[in-house]
């Protein structure tokens, strides 16, 4: 093209601050397909901490969508149904989105709650399922078993096929991702490319790496969601008592916020607002205790940039076993074990993780922009 190629994205919540995975995804990822040249506008609910000084140093264009409903929907969250179901039962968020989609080469969803959105875009415009989680069984996952869980699981499911279905590619997250949205709605392979969850490298890795030490610190970082608050529990419940005179626990990021009434362990340490860097040094490991989700842990990534050897549980290694030689995987009944012996030296994970780079990333999904425009 001669001109900029022109993105027009729908986030299915504020992304800034960037405070979970999920939004950390969308902002990198936008931010290094701006530093390619792409023009990129994303679409948000509107939420009173993305602030408009911290949107305009953003290299994207950044507008909000005064949607009053979703700020119940946010209370209820979790009580019992999840925030991507709730925040699909939105009547009249169609007519108040500030911008036409026919300004654009191409629209991507990020959600299936949204996918009535697509009735606005002109046939002539690619559209784009930018997962971040095959959504049902993340959904699924979240809920508790019986009736909410066959409720939210179907609304989501009958939203996602749909936007499958109509969407002219889907970037999933993970090889086992991209399988199962194959599987589960029919969809051709060749629609569906993978486009990774990434680590900014040129911001990480200063801390000094542990050399096949024995760890005196496990550090958590998360968000705070159903499967990281349960991680949470297992730490100050299960792990900090058998490993007290051994191991100092630090829980970062909004995921502590509720950690206090999980209970209390002296050898714990909770920084709701703390950054891993604070923490990460030759005693040192990340650990990642999770058993249910989707997509892949984009905390895992995180921990090895920053020069940290990992424990973790099968589950959170999913889509990322190509970097397993530097993370001990043990089912969570045995992390304390596994806290009591030697970890291995992180030598070249930083050169194993250039694939995993935001620019990369994004340079895959700018191909995939372009072959689908030049198609169309």
């Amino acid at each position: 093209m001669t001109r900029r190629l022109r993105v027009l994205q729908i986030a299915p919540y504020p992304i800034l601050p960037t405070s979970a995975g999920g939004k950390i995804r969308i902002a990198q990822l936008a931010r290094a397909l701006c530093r390619l040249g792409v023009d990129l506008t994303i679409v948000t609910p509107y939420h009173v901490t993305q602030r408009t000084a911290l949107a305009r140093r953003e290299p994207f264009t950044l507008r909000q969508v005064p949607y009053p409903p979703f700020g119940l929907a946010r209370l209820l969250v979790d009580r019992p149904f999840p925030y991507g179901m709730l925040a699909s039962f939105h009547p009249g968020y169609h007519a108040l989105l500030p911008i036409s989609p026919a300004s654009y080469d191409v629209f991507q969803i990020d959600h299936p709650a949204f996918v009535d959105l697509l009735r606005g875009v002109p046939q002539s415009i690619p559209v784009v399922y930018g997962s971040q989680n095959v959504e049902y069984d993340y959904v699924s996952a979240e809920c508790p078993p019986g009736l909410v869980r066959r409720l939210a699981g179907n609304r989501v499911h009958a939203l996602e096929a749909r936007l499958v279905r109509q969407a002219h590619h889907v970037f999933a997250c993970t090889d086992a991702d991209r399988t199962r949205f194959s599987d589960l709605y029919g969809i051709a392979p060749e629609r569906i490319s993978v486009l990774p969850n990434g680590v900014d490298l040129a911001a990480t890795g200063r801390a000094a790496s542990p050399q096949g030490r024995r760890p005196r610190r496990a550090i958590f970082a998360g968000s705070d969601v159903a499967h990281n608050r349960a991680a949470v529990r297992a730490i100050m419940l299960r792990l900090a008592p058998a490993l007290a005179s051994d191991i100092e626990f630090v829980i970062v990021g909004p995921c502590a916020k509720r950690a206090a009434s999980a209970g209390s362990a002296r050898n714990v340490r909770l920084d709701p607002r703390g950054d891993l860097l604070d923490y990460a040094g030759n005693d040192a490991v990340g650990i990642n205790p999770v058993v249910t989700g989707s997509g892949s842990s984009l905390k895992l990534l995180q921990y090895l940039a920053h020069n940290l050897p990992v424990l973790s549980t099968p589950f959170g290694i999913r889509g990322h076993e190509d970097l397993s030689r530097w993370v001990v995987v043990a089912e969570l009944d045995r992390f304390a074990d596994a806290l009591r012996g030697e970890f291995p030296s992180v030598d070249g994970v930083r050169t194993a993780l250039a694939t995993y780079d935001w620019n990369a990333v994004a340079t895959h999904a700018l191909s995939i922009y372009e072959g689908l425009v030049t198609r169309g």
